[in-house]
């Protein structure tokens, strides 16, 4: 079966619900673990975001551009990235990136916030390929959620 042929998701959703149903709590103990394996193997697409070039357009999933981000990030010890998330137009052009933070306790915020928007911003136009990224037209929020020992 190609991946393309797959039913839609509500119908997979209304067969499982159904056959899940068919256990008692003790079955469900049974196929529980397998139940969510498969869950937590199933395929999830992640969002295109588009980059540009000389040679013209190209797409990088939002998992690889948060996975190269993080390489990036997390070498510098004042910072533990909790979470990134973007958020891209229409077209797939990005718009917006956020970086929710642990900061390291009684650390500047003001001047390590100008250095990870600086990171981040030099690393998304190096991977996406457009030197207006991000001070003309992406947006770099920073979130700081948490406090942690330096």
């Amino acid at each position: 079966m190609a991946l393309n042929d797959r039913p839609a998701a509500e119908d997979l959703l209304d067969l499982a619900t159904t056959q899940l149903r068919q256990h008692t709590d003790e079955g469900w103990m049974a196929v529980g673990p397998r139940v969510l394996a498969a869950a937590l193997g199933a395929l999830r697409p992640s969002q295109p975001v588009r980059g540009r070039h000389a040679e013209g357009a190209y797409t990088v999933t939002a998992d690889v551009l948060r996975r190269s981000l993080r390489t990036v990030l997390d070498p510098d010890p004042r910072v533990r990235v909790r979470r990134l998330a973007f958020r891209t137009r229409a077209d797939d052009a990005l718009d917006e990136a956020v970086v929710e933070l642990s900061v390291a306790y009684l650390q500047p915020i003001e001047t390590l916030a100008d250095d990870v928007r600086a990171t981040v911003a030099d690393h998304l136009r190096a991977v996406l390929g457009d030197p207006d990224l991000p001070e003309a037209v992406v947006t770099v929020d920073l979130l700081v959620t948490d406090v942690h020992r330096p």
